[in-house]
């Protein structure tokens, strides 16, 4: 588990959901940019936005480390016996697709969960040049 600790006390400050890649939006406390870039995103479940959304934490898992929480809470699945059976048939496939989670866990407002092929972290302004790299200005 890898905890990004410089967004404790910082805002999640929105998702860009395009078709299988989500862009999401994070600043620090000390209002510094930043861009995680999820690609391959097999399953979302993100709630609770408000003005002002306020980071507890924020955390990626890797393969060998993915729970069934990570997928009933990714996918939205029910509590109780179909849930869990669905949820360990995910998990499963999850494992085989190698896939990372994702968590934004809040102090106040929005949360974040995802499944995805890759998650990168960049600052918003690196995000930007890459985009941009090469563009005739």
């Amino acid at each position: 588990m890898k905890n990004y600790d410089q967004f404790h006390d910082g805002w999640l400050d929105g998702l860009l959901i395009d078709q299988k890649s989500v862009q999401v939006f994070l600043s620090t406390e000390e209002r510094q940019p930043f861009l995680v870039v999820a690609n391959g995103v097999v399953a979302l479940a993100a709630d609770g936005f408000k003005a002002g959304n306020i980071v507890f934490e924020v955390v990626t898992r890797q393969k060998e480390e993915l729970t069934l929480q990570d997928i009933t809470r990714a996918y939205g699945l029910a509590e109780g016996a179909t849930g869990q059976d669905q949820a360990q048939k995910l998990l499963a496939k999850a494992l085989e697709q190698n896939l990372i989670v994702l968590e934004i866990n809040p102090s106040y407002g929005a949360s974040c969960v995802l499944l995805a092929e890759s998650v990168d972290l960049l600052h918003r302004r690196e995000s930007l040049d890459r985009k941009f790299a090469g563009a005739i200005v």
